[in-house]
């Protein structure tokens, strides 16, 4: 990519890129392996939901928690160091992440029989527990980017929708729960001033014969600047912790 803004890079550079060497970085005192040499743009660590994870954990005391789309790990390892949670389950569609997350989770010495990290798409995973009867108290869902640009909102938000939705249906039926549900799409957050992904989250209540109240709405850490006139599209990641109600009789 450097190189395609014109950037020179030397022979030197290119190999330095390979470098796989793994560093180990501390965030609320929760430890991460990553790799900042590697070739990859990414380096293993997504910083601008620190807050929200460090936020949420703490709600998570006693609580059977699901990380949708975990990644790493980030909201599960949190609501276990943090939060003392009963029980997390992370799940992502990619093996790299899962077994990413499971050395996360070693690292940080948590006992294996209260996190697990599974294989599978979250769609059919929330499906599968639905019907299998399985219920949480809280539950992540922080998909990888769905809208690219403003053109594919419809789709996405339908997405969102069907998502959402299916994550309302395996929160705890006779007390409900709490649901932080985030878009990192630029084109979703800002839409309406904000309100269109926020309404999306409500209709999608609606199918899921549930009532939801918006406790609280962030977006990045402070260490991800704004600048609304130069730059609105650093104003990309909307997170939204909502009170889902107990399932309607």
């Amino acid at each position: 990519r450097l190189k395609q803004d014109g950037y020179e890079i030397s022979d030197d550079d290119e190999l330095e890129s390979d470098n796989n060497e793994c560093v180990i970085v501390t965030e609320s005192r929760v430890q991460y392996h990553t790799y900042p040499y590697g070739s990859s743009q990414k380096t293993g660590f997504y910083c601008d939901q620190r807050d929200n994870r460090l936020d949420v954990a703490k709600l998570c005391d006693g609580k059977r928690v699901l990380d949708l789309c975990c990644y790493n790990g980030g909201f599960a390892l949190n609501a276990m160091v943090h939060g003392g949670a009963s029980s997390c389950i992370g799940v992502d569609s990619s093996q790299d992440a899962i077994d990413a997350a499971i050395a996360n989770a070693e690292l940080n010495g948590l006992d294996e029989s209260r996190i697990q990290f599974v294989r599978d798409d979250i769609a059919q995973y929330m499906k599968d527990a639905n019907e299998d009867a399985k219920q949480y108290d809280v539950i992540v869902l922080d998909p990888p980017k769905l809208a690219p640009s403003v053109s594919g909102l419809e789709r996405a938000s339908r997405k969102y929708h069907a998502l959402n939705r299916d994550a309302m249906k395996i929160m705890d039926k006779n007390e409900g729960g709490l649901l932080l549900t985030c878009t990192c799409s630029g084109a979703m957050t800002q839409k309406d001033g904000g309100n269109f992904f926020l309404q999306t989250v409500q209709n999608a209540a609606l199918s899921a014969g549930r009532q939801v109240t918006l406790l609280r709405k962030s977006g990045a850490a402070p260490c991800h600047t704004q600048s609304p006139a130069s730059y609105p599209a650093g104003n990309y990641l909307t997170a939204a912790l909502f009170y889902v109600s107990p399932e309607s009789k």
